[in-house]
């Protein structure tokens, strides 16, 4: 956005706009996140998240915040000759169309997209069991508990640390040991 109209915005209100109300702004004028997610992906603590969102968009509090939403709404609308409005009609309209043609799955679609866009509802999605986040004892468990149920899947053999250039380098033993 044009540092003019934020510089414009914050004249008519007597305040500036903070590095995270912007951020909220940008997630909320998304329209993809609800408006707690907003407030937590702008770097508010989680715990408060909710309530900050609401005093950003209740126009009491912060109207400046609610006045630059409105610009990048405004913008973003000039930029692609898209409205919420229009997009609700369109959606509506291929809904119908769908149905009507016995595309369920289509107008399914169609009506899953107008209801987020119309924040009805929010795509909600969980990473489980990520890997990056795990302690080199809690990875090697999981191994450990994956071998005991999928035992086709490992390669049986000995493996042997090679001391080289400092790092530890692991040399597959493809041969049994000898007993004796």
């Amino acid at each position: 956005m044009n540092d003019k109209v934020v510089t414009k915005i914050e004249e008519r209100n007597d305040r500036k706009l903070t590095n995270r109300q912007r951020e909220f702004a940008k997630y909320f004028v998304e329209g993809i996140y609800s408006n707690a997610e907003c407030a937590r992906k702008a770097g508010f603590s989680p715990t408060v998240a909710h309530i900050q969102a609401s005093k950003l968009i209740n126009g009491r509090d912060f109207p400046h915040v609610l006045e630059y939403i409105k610009e990048l709404r405004e913008e973003r609308e000039r930029r692609y000759g898209v409205t919420l409005v229009g997009q609700m009609k369109r959606l509506d309209e291929l809904s119908r169309a769908a149905e009507e043609a016995n595309q369920f799955s289509a107008a399914i679609n169609a009506e899953k997209i107008r209801s987020a866009l119309g924040g009805l509802t929010i795509d909600r999605r969980e990473t489980t069991n990520k890997l990056d986040d795990l302690s080199r004892a809690e990875v090697i468990a999981r191994l450990i508990d994956l071998q005991k149920k999928y035992p086709t899947a490992f390669i049986d053999g000995e493996f042997k640390d090679v001391t080289g250039t400092g790092s530890e380098l692991l040399e597959h033993n493809s041969q049994k040991p000898s007993k004796g």
